[in-house]
């Protein structure tokens, strides 16, 4: 008996995900929880104050600027453990298709750490952030663009 294509729909920013299984015009939670990542301040994500050097003319000092953005680090490392979870159901065909709504950064980080076959199951990007839409208004966005 054919039951049809199992949809997956990615909704996403930088710090808080949730994964639909899309059943003709209606989404249901596909894995029971919301991904949140860390949204910490920049006092908590960084080491230190940026070291200070001094003018080599003058008495004045200037702080280093940091080679790290810790805030985009983490966006980062949200996406890759995101990943993360997406390939594991991939390897057990939880889907057969995959759609990914999220803003362009976040579309792109999340685009790099996919396999390739995973990646050939990605039916559509939507390159958007509408992780705060409930259920509802999410399912009538996607019968709308889709």
């Amino acid at each position: 008996m054919y039951k049809g294509k199992k949809t997956w729909v990615l909704v996403a920013d930088g710090v808080r995900a949730r994964i639909f299984i899309k059943k003709h015009e209606t989404l249901a939670d596909a894995m029971g929880c919301d991904f949140v990542g860390d949204n910490l301040k920049d006092s908590a994500l960084g080491s230190d104050k940026p070291g200070r050097s001094f003018e080599s003319s003058t008495p004045m000092r200037h702080a280093y600027q940091p080679r790290t953005d810790w805030h985009q680090y983490q966006k980062e490392l949200f996406a890759k453990e995101l990943c993360e979870v997406i390939e594991k159901a991939n390897e057990k065909s939880e889907f057969d298709e995959l759609i990914i709504i999220s803003p362009p950064k976040t579309l792109g980080d999340i685009r790099s750490y996919l396999c390739k076959q995973t990646l050939s199951k990605v039916k559509a990007e939507i390159p958007k952030d509408i992780t705060k839409l409930s259920e509802h208004e999410l399912a009538l966005y996607l019968e709308k663009e889709l």
